[in-house]
């Protein structure tokens, strides 16, 4: 099997390749494929163009039919090569990152020292490599307070007493997977990774879980969810170290005796398990409980000035960044000292926290990302306090962001079109994902890049066009691939910080760029416009393909699905090639081809979609299909805007794109028609009358 299959295969997809190789021979659902290994059905069809791809690069004979499901067609003997295929050294090449995270759970899950061979062996690097992992790993254990140790002949081993091995130990899960994946594990509804199986037991992580929802509930508390995942993974390492007779650990120092809620927490996993926590357990729930609830003052009233003088520190650091008056936000100086309390004490006590809106106010909000950034490092040399970490400054910077809403310089968004060759599909695909991916965008129409005015873009103020192509235009302008890659979002976050540094005050909405060519009147128009919709429903096509074999054979097959005229098609594949030459038309999130174009072979909308059997491979993807959007080039603007209409339903609606895929056509055509209702006439101003 090749790398770049390897490469691919996530842990979802193994343990979907597992469960198809462990059960009887014979049709299976999705939703019953799922249900067995304990992820959604979006999930799981999510996962399956990957699993088609190593089935097929496998050699194996596996089916997918719409209508009755998923099956692997092997005899038991072959089923047993491929799953020593797939659990072999035919496992995937880890990135480094990876790599480091497996050799740190191996160190400590371990009560002997390793041998370096062993573990340069067992990750599949050289021992230069494993050294220089070592080093990386040494640094990042010492502010945990754990030690790792190296003897030539004797291995590699980790020491630190009970408490920093489960920070240590968090902080791992934490970085394997997401948050909201985490809990998922944690809670029983998703299946642990090979990490959190070998660090933490399942059945245990579970009862914590209702332990705690149940306290939660008692106690009237809210934990925010990172303090509640926080507080289950200390307390299921908490009594598996107990059970295994570890290290009782100590109380740590300067915090005041356990509270009620501390204590009764202790008394509920006393009764759950079985067991005693020791009383020092009690010191350090009221230590993660202040963390995250902040209700009372661990430092209690004497240190109360010294929280004060650092709110007015940061705030006069911020001033000075921002270049603001800050002194008439009341709110501000509350809202921070609620905030610092259990800040302080996770810094302090090395309690890691993750905002998952750090990247959106990096990306949407660079000048105050940099303010609270710098202040956050004043303040820490100030005051001599541990390392404020970027997720913890984000959260500041939420704070400041908040009371500086009413100030235009935060309220900035960026005005910018979209424009693609044709002005049709492309740019509606992108703008959607714009919308969502970038908020400090605010997307001010779409259009073809022949409608493209300098003149009209200045009057309108737009900041810079996003455009698919290369643009030969006197005007600020970034040119991405409608995919939106990773090298797409970097050249966009550029884009937004240089030209959110240009921009004193924020304008009102502009209309886009270029109204519809609307002609006549308004009955005329919706006329019109109802005929475009009404046809493309009634012709609404989903075909196989045949093994296609390649882009060229679909493009061919797209243009023959509405053009039974042999010229008709040949017209439309010669239209449809030439979209190719200006741009990728693969849509990543949609595992398709975006085949569109504007024609006279065609009198009004049609929308298709082939699928692709089997799917086409091609380097770093798979097609399983393609969307054919055509629409006629007979001057008339409204199929346009029918077409973009499609292109933005069919990003915004998972739903449709399914139907499609799956050859559910009236549930597709149902779809669609919801969507025009909903937001077609909303979107699309009719002309004014005289």
């Amino acid at each position: 099997m090749g790398a770049v299959y390897r490469e691919e295969l996530s842990a979802n997809a193994r343990k979907l390749i597992e469960q198809l190789l462990s059960l009887p021979q014979g049709w299976v659902t999705a939703a019953a494929l799922a249900e067995s290994i304990g992820v959604s059905r979006r999930t799981v069809l999510r996962e399956l163009p990957a699993v088609e791809q190593w089935m097929q690069a496998a050699g194996a004979h596996f089916v997918r039919n719409p209508g009755k499901g998923l099956l692997l067609d092997e005899a038991p003997e072959r089923r047993d090569a491929l799953r020593t295929q797939l659990n072999s050294g035919d496992r995937k090449e880890l990135s480094r990152a990876e790599r480091r995270q497996q050799l740190l759970t191996r160190l400590l899950s371990e009560q002997e020292p390793c041998k370096t061979a062993v573990l340069a062996r067992a990750l599949g690097v050289s021992e230069s490599t494993l050294s220089a992992d070592l080093d990386e790993l040494e640094t990042k254990l010492h502010p945990y307070r754990v030690e790792m140790f190296r003897r030539p002949g004797v291995g590699v081993w980790l020491q630190g007493d009970a408490s920093s091995y489960r920070r240590v130990v968090s902080a791992l899960l934490r970085s394997s997977m997401p948050e909201k994946e985490l809990a998922e594990v944690l809670c029983g509804r998703m299946p642990e990774n090979e990490i959190f199986s070998t660090l933490l037991d399942i059945k245990t992580a579970e009862k914590v879980w209702a332990v705690l929802q149940q306290f939660e509930q008692e106690e009237q508390l809210h934990l925010p969810d990172a303090g509640f995942l926080a507080l289950a993974i200390h307390c299921t390492l908490t009594i598996q170290q107990l059970r295994q007779g570890g290290d009782k650990g100590s109380a740590p120092r300067g915090l005041r005796p356990a509270g009620n809620h501390a204590a009764r927490l202790v008394a509920a996993l006393n009764r759950a398990f079985g067991l005693t926590l020791p009383p020092e357990e009690a010191q350090y729930l009221e230590l993660y409980l202040s963390a995250y609830l902040g209700a009372e003052d661990p430092w209690g009233s004497a240190q109360e000035m010294e929280l004060r003088n650092l709110e007015a520190a940061l705030i006069r650091e911020m001033e000075k960044a921002l270049h603001t008056d800050l002194s008439g936000y009341t709110s501000l100086r509350d809202d921070l000292y609620c905030h610092l309390r259990p800040m302080l004490l996770r810094v302090e006590q090395n309690i890691r926290t993750e905002n998952p809106q750090l990247d959106t106010i990096r990306t949407a909000y660079p000048g105050l990302w940099k303010a609270t950034r710098t202040a956050c490092d004043a303040v820490q040399q100030q005051f001599v306090l541990p390392a404020i970490s970027d997720d913890e400054a984000a959260y500041l910077a939420m704070h400041f962001g908040a009371v500086l809403e009413q100030n235009a310089m935060f309220r900035l968004l960026l005005r910018v079109v979209v424009a693609c060759p044709l002005g049709m599909g492309s740019s509606r695909f992108l703008a959607s994902r714009l919308g969502n991916e970038f908020p400090s965008l605010q997307v001010e129409g779409c259009c073809s890049v022949r409608e493209l005015n300098t003149a009209d873009l200045r009057r309108r103020k737009i900041d810079f066009i996003i455009s698919t192509v290369p643009l030969e235009l006197d005007y600020p302008a970034v040119c991405i691939s409608p995919s939106l890659l990773e090298p797409d979002r970097a050249v966009l976050k550029d884009a937004i910080t240089r030209y959110s540094q240009n921009r004193a005050e924020p304008e009102p909405a502009v209309q886009p760029v270029q109204d519809a060519p609307h002609a006549g009147s308004k009955l005329q128009y919706y006329a019109r416009l109802t005929r475009s919709m009404t046809g493309l429903l009634e012709h609404l096509t989903i075909q196989p393909v045949k093994a296609p074999g390649s882009r060229a054979a679909l493009i061919h097959a797209a243009a023959q699905l509405f053009c039974p005229q042999e010229a008709d098609a040949r017209l439309v594949e010669q239209q449809l090639r030439r979209r190719e030459t200006l741009g990728d038309t693969y849509i990543k999130s949609l595992y398709a081809l975006l085949l569109h174009c504007r024609t006279s072979a065609v009198k009004d909308c049609r929308l298709g979609y082939l699928q692709a059997q089997p799917p086409v491979y091609e380097p770093g993807r798979i097609v399983l299909g393609a969307l054919v959007l055509l629409a006629p080039d007979d001057g008339n603007g409204v199929p346009v805007e029918v077409m973009q209409n499609v292109s933005g339903q069919l990003i915004e609606t998972p739903r449709l794109m399914e139907a499609l895929r799956t050859g559910q056509q009236q549930e597709a055509a149902d779809l669609l028609e919801q969507g025009f209702d909903r937001g077609f006439f909303a979107d699309c101003k009719p002309p004014h009358t005289k």
